[in-house]
């Protein structure tokens, strides 16, 4: 059986939560390993968030 490894993710991009690339490189290590990623993600209330488009 292969072992299982969370991956938690958060919000959608570099001002408020997970990356992109540390996401998909993170999530190829582990598949790379040999492993199962499960990617995680919190559900609670973001107490920030930022407009993408106007910063």
């Amino acid at each position: 059986m292969k072992k299982k490894i969370g991956v938690v993710l958060s919000g959608c991009g570099v001002y408020d939560g997970t990356e992109i690339h540390e996401a998909v490189l993170a999530l190829l290590a582990i598949d790379r390993a040999g492993a199962e990623a499960v990617c995680m993600a919190p559900n609670i209330e973001q107490t920030r968030v930022v407009n993408h488009l106007t910063g």
